[in-house]
């Protein structure tokens, strides 16, 4: 009788907690970028495959991870990818963000997320935070934190995206 009730313990906590932790889906949005235009992930998605990374100018590994993204960045954006920097910075240090920008000669595109609401939407719990969305809107990785050498993976991911979505476009093209 007593396993029977750990059991019953065990399926009962189980299934609270897998109804209660946030699911991946995408979530539209739309940001201001570092001039105040408003950029869309929807609109930026109809040309390819974009990897949102949520940052601030006070997070180290952030900076990094930037720095090694804006030549995958240079590599892939004419064939469709994009690099977001969805900024994380309060309204005292958000006037930072743009500065940084411009030093570090960064081209990829940059929004300001102050109140975190976009982090908030995405299950974001500490920067950086990246996740890899495909055209058809599908979350396809998502990685936390980052270290010296994530840049190769990353790039693996985003060749996959890429690969498969060409295969994808060309099947298209080939029904008769």
């Amino acid at each position: 009788m007593k396993k029977l009730i750990f059991l019953a313990a065990v399926i009962f906590f189980s299934v609270i907690t897998i109804k209660n932790s946030p699911a991946q889906m995408y979530n539209n949005f739309t940001l201001n970028d570092l001039d105040g235009n408003d950029v869309t992930l929807s609109k930026l998605l109809e040309k390819g495959p974009v990897m949102i990374s949520f940052w601030a100018t006070w997070c180290s590994p952030c900076k990094e991870e930037m720095k090694k993204m804006q030549p995958v960045y240079e590599k892939f954006k004419d064939q469709g990818f994009t690099y977001l920097a969805v900024n994380q910075d309060n309204q005292k240090t958000v006037s930072k963000v743009k500065a940084f920008i411009n030093a570090n000669k960064y081209t990829f595109p940059v929004v300001l997320d102050p109140e975190k609401r976009v982090f908030q939407d995405y299950n974001g719990q500490g920067i950086p935070y990246s996740l890899l969305i495909d055209k058809n809107k599908k979350i396809v990785a998502t990685h936390i934190g980052y270290i010296t050498g994530d840049e190769y993976k990353i790039e693996t991911e985003i060749k996959d995206v890429l690969n498969s979505e060409s295969k994808n476009d060309n099947s298209k093209g080939d029904s008769r």
